[in-house]
This record gives structure tokens, sequence and C-alpha cells, in this order.
């Protein structure tokens, strides 16, 4: 029989003796690696849990919890629910889906156990309106420390003192939190979706460290960046909207410094887009959204415009009410009128003064339809771009100096247009209208109507001249025989009038009915 003498053969005595001791000296690592590993999952489990409950004065349940040491040392889990206060009978304050946790070597054998990145998918946040008891201002100094948390998606719901309120509800994207369990707080990176207007705001700051006892106290600051906000999104207005700006303060109270920018802002009675920009200081409540305007210097156009005021939670539908003081020191008419009117070309120019107070209710409509004002504004000098109009006005000027002759086509400008204005459902009711050119003086009240562009005005006409002064021939006899009817205490005429019709197409005419059924 012939030997096999091709076929190979192992040979354990070819391997040398050193490398037996290290194989066998590995393998013993290894199973102690994995004794520890299972050893060290309880461990893990009762530092996780005491951390969150030292920092959450909460209680603290997780579904399952597994740590691997091979290849690296790692944890992973389910079900993360942290409940404040222990209660049921609110959201829970923390709930994660799944996470998974590296190490380095030692982290999971240390205390604090330190977690190198930490991935989470599904969070969810829940502060409660009456924060969470704790004996401690500040949360110790946690027993878990984390370089990289990071969460794709997120969610924030503060809730409102106000029980009658719903809490207010945050979309965040793409966070991630560094330094977690560090004294001076975590430093983060977030997308934060904004329903209204809408659009992603991206922020970077440090948050914390968390106030057990109040987590309304809790300090944040960064800065953040609005970009391509859409306006329309919110009923009535339109635009593009960019901001930036910084903050910073406790979440009740949060400073806010920043600027904005709508090259295109535009209200749907006009629909005409007017470049707007704004620099604000601001005060925001992050725990309900209530915002304090201490300075508003906004630019529409050629036209500076100075507001304070409040955009304050609505008690009794869902948004929020907006209440301002506006100032307009030295404007131009023509840029406020862009806004609402339907027409390329402005009614009316001239430099304006202007004082309101300014409500926008919380109710589902236009912004047009809500907006309230009331107050007061004055025209230093102004002109009609309607030539018929303008040419009325010169004519009114001529005859009310007594000249029934000469040209009608001078620029006659209208001087101390002054008057009080309310504003309710998309009309604007005048009172103490009153408006001079040389030799005469208007004095109205009335309606104009945004929606329709509609004018409904009555009132008087002073005239420094007689009647009979202002025509010829027939007339002025005729005029002279009705000059009793329109007399003008200190002389001249008072002649009632009424100015109705359209804003491209306006109608003026004596008022015969006040005319002659007066005294």
């Amino acid at each position: 029989m012939l030997r096999n003498s091709h076929r190979p053969r192992t040979s354990y005595r070819r391997i040398p003796r050193g490398a037996w001791i290290a194989l066998t000296l590995l393998a013993i690592a290894g199973t102690l690696l994995v004794e520890q590993t299972i050893r060290r999952t309880p461990f893990v489990r009762d530092q996780a849990v005491a951390a969150l409950n030292e920092k959450f004065a909460s209680k603290v349940e997780i579904e399952t919890l597994q740590v691997s040491g091979f290849p690296r040392p790692q944890v992973i889990g389910e079900g993360i629910i942290v409940r404040a206060d222990g209660r049921t009978d609110v959201p829970p304050l923390l709930t994660v889906g799944s996470f998974s946790a590296s190490a380095g070597l030692m982290g999971l054998w240390g205390k604090p156990l330190h977690l190198t990145n930490v991935e989470l998918d599904g969070l969810d946040m829940s502060i409660p309106a009456g924060g969470v008891r704790s004996a401690a201002g500040t949360s110790p100094k946690g027993k878990v420390v984390i370089d990289t948390m990071v969460a794709g998606k997120a969610t924030l719901e503060i809730a409102s003192k106000d029980p009658a309120r719903l809490p207010r509800h945050f979309d965040i994207l793409n966070l991630v939190l560094t330094g977690i369990g560090e004294a001076e707080g975590a430093a983060f990176q977030a997308e934060v979706v904004n329903p209204k207007p809408r659009g992603t705001i991206t922020t970077h700051g440090t948050f914390g460290p968390w106030r057990t006892n109040n987590p309304r106290g809790t300090p944040v600051r960064g800065d953040y960046r609005f970009s391509d906000a859409d306006l329309n999104t919110i009923k009535g207005i339109g635009g593009i909207l960019s901001s930036t700006g910084s903050y910073k303060g406790v979440l009740e109270r949060i400073a806010v410094t920043g600027t904005t920018d709508t090259p295109d802002f535009r209200i749907d009675v006009s629909g005409q887009p007017v470049p707007l920009s704004t620099r604000f200081d601001a005060v925001v409540d992050g725990t309900n959204g209530n915002t304090w305007l201490e300075r508003v210097h906004a630019r529409l156009r050629d036209t500076e415009i100075l507001a304070t005021g409040a955009v304050i939670r609505a008690r009794d539908v869902k948004g929020r009410e907006i209440s301002l003081d506006v100032t307009i020191p030295n404007g131009r008419l023509e840029d406020v009128l862009a806004l609402a009117i339907k027409s390329v070309k402005p009614i009316m120019t001239g430099a304006i003064t202007l004082k309101t107070h300014m409500v926008i209710p919380a109710r589902d409509a236009s912004v047009i339809d809500k907006l309230q004002l009331a107050g007061e504004f004055e025209l230093a000098q102004a002109h009609f771009t309607n030539v018929n109009v303008q040419r009325r006005i010169n004519t009114l000027s001529r005859k009310g100096q007594g000249d029934d002759a000469g040209p009608d086509e001078g620029a006659s400008a209208v001087s101390n247009l002054r008057g009080r204005f309310v504003m309710r459902d998309a009309a604007i009711r005048f009172s103490q209208l009153a408006f001079s050119v040389e030799g005469a003086t208007v004095q109205l009240a009335g309606t104009y109507d945004l929606r329709g562009q509609t004018i409904d005005f009555a009132g008087d006409l002073l005239l420094d001249a007689p009647l009979a002064e202002m025509t010829t021939g027939i007339k002025a006899l005729a005029a002279r025989a009705v000059q009793p009817f329109f007399n003008r205490k200190g002389g001249g005429s008072k002649i009632p009038i009424r100015i109705s019709g359209t804003r491209d197409k306006p109608a003026f005419g004596l008022d015969a009915k006040r005319a002659f059924l007066k005294g």
C-alpha cells in the first residue's frame, strides 16, 4: 500500500510555544470580557437610571438595555421613559424609542459612565406646566457624561400654565448635543420647523445646566438664522422673509436681538410687493411663546416705522394676538399707501406723520379683515396723482380766492391734511378729516372700503370768497340769490359736499339735502 505522503497534515507542533501562550491568554481575556460585560449590564442600567433620576427628579423606566464589550464597548436599548416626579397624569418628561451608545475602553468601567457617541431614534420631550419638584436649585453633576448625542428627529412640547391652552409644540431636526453632563451645560445645534410663517430655523448655542426644580429657569443662549420663511402661510399677507439674530436668558425669559428682511412684503388687498426690513429687541417667554417687542425699527421703502408692543397667546382661540403702538415720525405717504391700494401709482404723495394703536386678533381670517387701527395722521404737503382730482383741487383753490379766470393746471399743494381714523373689517372710518389749499378748507368724515376701494364721505367746503365772486353773469346773480344758504360765519361760503364713488373715479357734488334743509 502506497502511503499518501502528499496529503497536508496539520502539525500543532509547528505553532511556536509563545503563540500558544498568546492565544491562550487571548481566549482567557475574551472569556473574562464577556463575563464582565454580562456583569456590567445591570451596573450600567443602574448608573443610567440613577443619573436620569438625579438630573430630572423623576421616575425612569428602561424597557431593555444591553451592554456589549466586543468588538468595542457599546450600549443598546429601547423604551426609555422619564416621568416628572413619577406623575402619570401628564405626558412623560422624556421618551426615547430606541438608542445606541458607544464608549471608550474604560467608558463603561469608571464613574461617571463616559459615552462617546449616543444615537437616539424617536426623542420626545415635554416640559410640565408646574416644573419638577426637587430640593436642589440645579441638578448636581450627573453620573453619565456624553461627548456627543444625535437625534435625527425630535419633538418638544411646553405645557401652558393655563390648563385651557394647548401646549407649545416644536418639531426639531438634526439635533446634536455635545458635552452632556458638564457643569456649564451642553452645546447644541439643531433645525427647528416653524409653522407660521413656514420655514426652518437653524440655531446653535448652549443649553443648561438643567434647573431640576424649575425647568423654565434653565439657561439658554445662542444664535439663529431663519431663511426663506414663506409669509404666504399667514392668511392675507405674502413674501419671503429672512431673519438672523442672537438670544440669551432662561427658558421663560429670553432676550432676542435680530434683524429681518422681506424684499417682497405684501398685503393681499393691494398685492403690491414692497421692501420691508426691521431691527428689533424683544423678550420671549420660551414656555408659551409670548413676545414683548421692546423696540422695533422698521423701514418700508424710504419710510421709517417705530413700534413697541406684544404678541400674546390668545385665550379663547388658537393663535396669538398682536398689539402694537406704531409711530411714523417722518415718512412718505406713497410708501404707506402701497400696502393698501391696488395701484402701482399712488393716489397721493407727500410727507406723513402718524401715530396709531394696532391690534391683530388671533381669529382665523385674512390680516386685512381682522386688522384694527385707531390713530391720527398729518400730511404737510401733498399732491394728488390723479390729474382730474388735482385739477379739481387747483380749481377749488383758485375759486376759493374769488378768481374765476386763469388756467386750472397749477400744482396747488394740499396742506395741513390731518385727521383721526379707526379701522375695522377692512374699512377705515375717518373723523375730523380736514385739509387746506389756498383760499379753501375741506372738512370731511366718512369711510374708505379697502376691499371694494369705494369712498363715502360727507362734510363742508369752506371758501374764503362769497359764491358770487367765483362766477360771472347770470351765474353770479343766481349765486347771490342762494348765498344766504351758504353763508360762512366770519365771511365767505360754507358748502355741504359729498364725495362718493371709487378710488379711481371719485364723484364730487353738493349735498343738496343738507344745504337747503339746514337751519
